[in-house]
């Protein structure tokens, strides 16, 4: 448990118990420690977060305006200790004195009542007794089949073993359990057989007895890998919380300098994330994908990007919400049976036409967020055809348009020109930036080219991850038409990609 005693604040003169593994700290409603709103205003909203890592406390600051110190030094990320002073929002914000404390302790009366006493200490004494714990539920699931005396006396000095190389790592894990059970095992094995080796019977009952030694074993791996599986999952649900917090601040943040600070920090939790999720894989893939895909529509997305080499791990919020807006709008509207009839009816044209590109079918829902696969449709912008090309792109890419003729409005010719637009759009951006290269389509090359060129401007702007369109989309590069215009396009592909979940008929 932690207690924070107020110094500062709106809180001054109030303490807070906190055991949660995650505590939320800000003015916002949601918060565990929530502040203020008026009168704390060097608090951000999702200001900062006090994780429970590997035995010890340690505070986040999320991104916040204003800054966190400890002690006097501004921090991203501190393990706590008992006697610091942390002031959230620098200069003049509260300011709290933390007292780290082992839960459980011991109860007596006082004059106000039954109260509970808790012992101080530090993480590294938290980490050693929990290691002393640990070795003796190792003992006695090792020795619970053993009847020889100086076999479990063995079993002991190895789980002993265990509990110190843990103290000395300082964490639950001293990533030597394994080779030192494997020792204990060789060596019990040996001690039996030396006992029993002149009766057959004998060796009978030692085979037995170490066959279940070894099963024991293999239930103690089980049981680590369990638990190590279990600790992975608690820090990547920490780190996703940290990032959403992130996210939320770069999603209202309109100062420049600012989403390009939070940028930067999104991409360090993010790669502490993957690395985190790289490990879980090798222990068990598919808790590690169940862990990556919370839900069905960012399932859904992610199973698009990875077609692409277009992966990213942290998908702004508020891309998912828009994309969800625009689903939503295609089920609930009244002509989507008909829309999707067109979309049947073009199909085999427009997959001959980007098939002979290579171009992925998910760009061609351009022609649904364009014109509804409409062939005949106009715009008030001199825009004509399912594609909508103006008259210069239109004879900029081939086609006919005069007086006489307009080939916008041939389904085939107008369909091979744009399979051509956007493999020269991919050509340009990389097939992984193909929400980029529609982008484009929308937004027009020469647009999309000067928010590249003004990116290339930052240190290591030239960087594939600068370049990209989530790099764009976070740091609202892209103006809201274009950022709006992407998940339109991708919200077309789930719906007709998934249509008896969305009650379309084939």
């Amino acid at each position: 448990m932690i207690r924070l005693t107020h110094l500062a604040g709106s809180l001054t003169g109030s303490t807070s118990f906190e055991s949660n593994e995650i505590i939320q700290i800000g003015r916002a409603q949601d918060c565990d420690l929530r502040y203020d709103v008026r009168r704390d205003i060097k608090v951000s909203g999702h200001h900062a977060h006090i994780v429970l890592q590997q035995g010890g406390y340690w505070l986040i600051d999320t991104g916040s305006t204003n800054g966190t110190t400890v002690n006097g030094e501004r921090i991203v990320k501190q393990l706590l200790k008992s006697g610091d002073h942390v002031v959230f929002g620098t200069p003049g914000g509260p300011e709290v004195e933390v007292t780290i404390e082992l839960a459980g302790g011991r109860r007596r009366e006082t004059s106000e009542g039954i109260r509970t006493e808790f012992a101080m200490v530090d993480p590294g004494v938290a980490a050693a007794f929990e290691a002393r714990e640990e070795a003796e539920r190792v003992a006695s699931m090792l020795k619970t089949r053993l009847r020889d005396s100086s076999a479990k006396e063995l079993v002991d000095v190895a789980a002993q073993r265990v509990a110190d190389e843990r103290i000395k790592a300082g964490k639950p894990h001293s990533g030597h359990s394994m080779f030192i059970l494997a020792g204990a095992f060789n060596a019990v094995s040996n001690t039996v057989k030396a006992k029993t080796r002149r009766k057959w019977v004998r060796v009978v009952l030692a085979v037995a007895g170490v066959a279940a030694i070894a099963v024991l074993v293999m239930g103690v791996v089980i049981y680590f890998q369990h638990r190590r599986i279990a600790s992975m999952l608690s820090q990547k649900r920490a780190i996703d919380t940290e990032i959403l917090a992130v996210e939320e601040q770069m999603q209202e943040e309109t100062d420049p300098d600012r989403l390009a600070q939070l940028e930067e920090m999104l991409g360090i939790l993010s790669g502490s994330a993957e690395r985190t999720v790289a490990r879980l894989s090798e222990t068990d893939s598919s808790v590690a994908a169940a862990a990556v895909s919370s839900d069905t529509l960012e399932q859904d997305i992610r199973a698009i990007l990875a077609k692409f080499d277009a992966a990213t791990y942290a998908i702004p919020p508020i891309f998912k919400e828009r994309l969800q807006f625009h689903i939503t709008e295609l089920v609930r509207a009244g002509n989507l049976n008909v829309i999707y009839a067109r979309r049947q009816r073009y199909w085999p044209v427009i997959t001959r036409e980007f098939n002979a590109l290579g171009l992925p079918e998910e760009m061609a829902y351009i022609a649904w967020a364009e014109s509804q696969f409409d062939s005949d449709a106009s715009s008030d912008a001199g825009a004509r055809g399912m594609w909508q090309m103006t008259v210069s792109t239109a004879q900029a890419l081939g086609l006919e348009v005069d007086a006489g003729v307009d080939e916008r409005l041939n389904v085939a010719r107008q369909t091979h020109a744009a399979a051509r637009h956007l493999a020269n759009l991919l050509s340009e951006f990389g097939e992984d930036s193909f929400m980029l290269a529609m982008a484009s389509y929308n937004r027009g090359e020469a647009g999309v080219r000067r928010a590249l060129h003004d990116v290339a401007q930052e240190q290591g702007g030239f960087r594939k991850d600068k370049r990209d369109f989530w790099h764009l989309y976070r740091l609202k590069k892209l103006p809201p038409e274009t950022r709006e215009y992407v998940p339109k396009v991708l919200a077309a592909a789930i719906v007709c990609t998934y249509p008896e979940r969305y009650g379309l008929a084939n």
